[in-house]
């Protein structure tokens, strides 16, 4: 029903102050499982370089004659590797008139947007240590890249059909060969952990994108649970977090940076970021009525052994 005519509403009024609430309302989006999992280190040059080494396998027959001279055997030299280090960097200007503007939600500007850099750096550190990011040295407009967790892992993998490694040689990870996409099964998952732990590995964390979690979660076995306490609402448990396996217990996670046709099998205490120059913000020329900065760092990522890791990739 209308109002009655020559009714002053609201509409029509010249004077209504605003209600701005001084809230900024945010997706956070900027968890880093890997990060969070892995070491860290100092890196004091823009390749660094280690080196790796295996026992090999028991000698079963290890049995000698009393007396007998010992006979030399070859030494096989350790294997010498390494990634690039690459900068990370989120620029931004403010105008000087917005940075002392009476605002909502934030007092500063400069300290707002910094803030917000800081978050979305890290979130694209994340997804390239994640993904199939082959390393690069710097040549003309191309600059350094680091050689992501995908292109380091040659050992332990299960691929669909006409999918290949990429790995490190001549100085670089090579980016994995996608192949055709297949269903993701239990049977896979357990055979690349399987094969992690013979290597000598002992990976505790499965990292995966959306879709795969959900498939993780309703693998065969996994039964759904019923919570019902006495007096409250019934819970329905249709999640996994944690998979005990024959070769120990692992923290399955839901990974926003990965691919998502992949699950991860990952041994931390075998991966950290060296870092060259950790985040700073730095504020830079001034060239007009503006105030410029930027957030920087350079950082590599170090895979000191990949055989102790490993990928079931392609799926769907």
């Amino acid at each position: 029903m209308a109002a009655p005519t020559n009714t002053f509403i609201s509409n029509s009024a010249v004077g209504n102050r605003e209600s701005l609430h001084d809230i900024i309302g945010i997706l956070n989006k900027d968890e880093t499982p890997f990060q969070s999992a892995i070491g860290a280190g100092s890196a004091d040059a823009t390749y660094e370089e280690w080196q790796l080494d295996a026992l090999g396998n028991a000698d079963t027959a290890n049995a000698h004659l009393e007396g007998d001279d010992s006979t030399a055997v070859a030494v096989t030299p350790t294997s010498r590797v390494g990634n690039r280090t690459q900068i990370f960097k989120k620029p931004f200007t403010i105008s000087n008139t917005q940075e002392v503007v009476k605002k909502a939600g934030r007092d500063s500007e400069i300290s707002y947007q910094a803030a917000l850099a800081g978050r979305r750096i890290k979130m694209d550190l994340e997804a390239v240590c994640c993904q199939n990011q082959a390393s690069q040295a710097q040549s003309g407009a191309n600059p350094r890249r680091l050689g992501g967790f995908e292109s380091w892992i040659t050992s332990n993998v299960s691929r669909g059909a006409g999918g290949a490694s990429g790995g490190f040689t001549a100085g670089n990870t090579v980016a994995a060969t996608d192949g055709t996409q297949r269903a993701s099964t239990e049977t896979l998952l357990k055979g690349v952990i399987r094969a992690a732990w013979t290597a000598g590995g002992k990976p505790t964390l499965l990292l995966m994108g959306a879709a795969q979690k959900q498939t993780f979660s309703a693998f065969t076995g996994i039964a759904t649970q019923f919570q019902e306490p006495k007096g409250k609402a019934a819970t329905v448990i249709g999640a996994v977090d944690r998979y005990v396996s024959d070769f120990g217990t692992f923290n399955a996670v839901a990974s926003r940076y990965l691919r998502g046709r992949e699950i991860e099998v990952v041994d931390p205490s075998l991966w950290r970021l060296l870092w060259l120059r950790k985040w700073k913000k730095e504020e830079l020329a001034k060239t007009g009525d503006a105030r410029k900065f930027h957030l920087i760092g350079e950082v590599t990522l170090e895979s000191r052994n990949e055989a102790g890791n490993g990928i079931v990739a392609d799926l769907t």
